[in-house]
């Protein structure tokens, strides 16, 4: 009786309607005579452990089945389900309502919600950056714009980066441009909105595309190197550091400057270079490197016994231009200014400024049958040539000569000339003071004294009076360079500015002469008793 009931038990369930489905066939239980299944299009989902999410069907759920345990069903009701996130690996869900199928590939990742809080809490002192937490993923974004928020948030992201994107770039800020002029205008250059080859030596910043450009025209190669310099001291501007957000580029060019160089030849006494290294007439010392300069010119004792702290040498510059050093050194006595002129170069052209003043003297020169005529030239010839190694600085070679007309002598011509070769380096707008030769002269006076008596022997002992002096004469070669202004203009017609020029000198000319001749005629007397 027992078999028979089980039997019949068993019959039942056969005949009742199976909540599964056919896994060759892919239909579910029911009557499947009735119509073929329909499948929706699967979803693909993302979670993470420990995860639970809730999902709406179109349809009520009849049933519901996981592939694997990653993933299982923690409630269903009417037309939703609720998954939730067991472990980390893969699963498909499968929902079932009469002839209707949906699937959702789910994939578990491990936590992300840890990553989420220790990550905002390491990014919280950053207010540029937000942490955004979208289902599944991590997303960073922001815009940083100090060096030091950047720092920092590279160190932190580096242990993150495979756990979240990371969209934060960096974009450099006022105070960096700010800085980096300062350092442009520490180096000598002028950092402005525009830029001319007129003006060289002015820079502009230019920030396009993530590009930072600086144009301009400077005046020397070396000018070039140094603005490159700057720009590669920025970390800042490195690609490999701000995360190839931006880059520097230079657009620079050489200026075609010329340079006016200013020479004069100063004599000056060994009792006058020792009176200079006391102060100026207008009461500014001297700098005690220039005062042992000049003693050591004039024969001074030597640093060890001195003291002195420098000074030696044959060169040295003056902090002022041509004109303020000859002010200052006619201030203290010295009006020797044997000659001078000035040259206009093109900086760091190869040839010379040639500067000539003098003449040439004819010589008769005989051979066998004939005789010509041969010029000597005499006077003063500048050669320059250099340019600017830096904006505010110049590098010049002088090839200098001064010679006096030839003497005849014993049926020959005697010239005496003075020849200076030098480089030297010297800034812009100073005096470089280089030391020529030395130079001995003779002088004497007299004899002076009462008429007649001054010629009778032993007598004019006591009536009359005669001076011979030697002194040592040290030669001085001042060189100024300036940068020459290419658009000079006139501020006014020549003609206005010399009207009055001829009359003033006639008038002055003519007082003068008046003045010889009044005074000529005031000592006649006196011209009867002197020979």
């Amino acid at each position: 009786m027992r078999t028979i009931l089980f039997t019949a038990f068993a019959v039942v369930l056969l005949a009742l309607p199976s909540p599964g489905f056919g896994a060759e066939t892919g239909n579910f239980g029911g009557n499947v005579a009735s119509g073929a299944v329909v499948s929706l299009p699967p979803e693909r989902v993302a979670l993470s452990t420990g995860e639970i999410r809730k999902f709406e069907l179109p349809f009520v759920v009849e049933s519901v089945r996981s592939s694997t345990e990653h993933v299982r069903v923690s409630r269903r009701e009417g037309q939703s389900i609720e998954l939730e996130a067991v472990s980390a690996g893969s699963a498909v869900v499968t929902v079932v309502s009469g002839e209707l199928r949906k699937e959702f590939q789910v994939t578990v990742s491990s936590s992300i919600m840890p990553v989420y809080r220790e990550l905002s809490r390491e990014l919280g002192d950053l207010p540029e950056v937000g942490v955004e937490l979208d289902g599944n993923l991590l997303t960073l974004r922001g815009e940083i714009t100090k060096i030091v928020h950047w720092e920092y948030f590279r160190r932190v992201v580096k242990r993150y980066e495979d756990r979240c994107r990371n969209y934060v770039t960096f974009r450099p800020g006022p105070a960096l441009f700010t800085e980096l002029k300062k350092q442009m205008e520490n180096a000598g250059f002028q950092v402005g909105d525009s830029v001319s080859p007129d003006a060289p030596g002015s820079v502009k910043f230019q920030v396009s595309n993530g590009t930072l450009t600086v144009s301009g025209w400077v005046l020397c190669e070396n000018d070039i190197a140094t603005v490159k310099r700057i720009l590669a001291s920025q970390v800042w501007l490195s690609p490999e550091w701000n995360g190839n957000s931006m880059r520097a580029v230079t657009d620079l060019t050489v200026a075609d400057t010329q340079l006016d160089v200013g020479i004069v030849f100063v004599g000056v006494t060994r009792t006058q270079l020792e009176r200079l290294g006391n102060s100026s007439a207008d009461g500014t010392v001297l700098s005690w490197n220039l005062i042992a300069w000049f003693r050591a010119l004039a024969g001074g004792a030597p640093d060890s016994l001195a003291g002195t702290s420098g000074g030696q040498g044959l060169y040295s510059y003056l902090n002022t231009d041509l004109k303020g050093s000859l002010v200052f050194f006619g201030n203290n006595g010295i009006a020797d200014f044997r000659d001078g002129g000035h040259v206009t170069l093109t900086s760091n052209s190869k040839n010379f400024a040639v500067y000539e003043n003098g003449g040439a003297l004819n010589v008769k020169v005989y051979s066998q049958d004939t005789a010509e005529l041969k010029p000597i030239n005499f006077g003063l010839k500048l050669k320059v040539r250099g340019g600017l190694i830096r904006s505010n600085e110049v590098r010049l070679e002088f090839d200098l000569e001064k010679s006096l007309a030839p003497i005849k002598q014993d049926e020959d011509y005697f010239q005496r000339s003075t020849k200076t070769t030098a480089e030297i380096v010297c800034p812009l707008n100073k005096t470089a003071v280089i030391a020529g030769q030395r130079e001995l002269t003779y002088s004497g006076s007299g004899p002076e004294g009462y008429a007649f008596l001054r010629h009778i022997p032993v007598i004019s002992w006591f009536a009359a009076s005669e001076e011979n002096q030697g002194e040592e004469l040290q030669l001085l070669i001042l060189a100024c360079p300036r940068i020459a202004n290419r658009k000079v203009q006139m501020t006014s017609v020549p003609s206005d500015e010399t009207a009055l020029v001829e009359k003033t000198v006639s008038r002055s000319v003519r007082a003068k002469a008046e003045k010889a001749h009044e005074r000529e005629s005031r000592n006649w007397f006196l011209k009867l008793f002197t020979w």
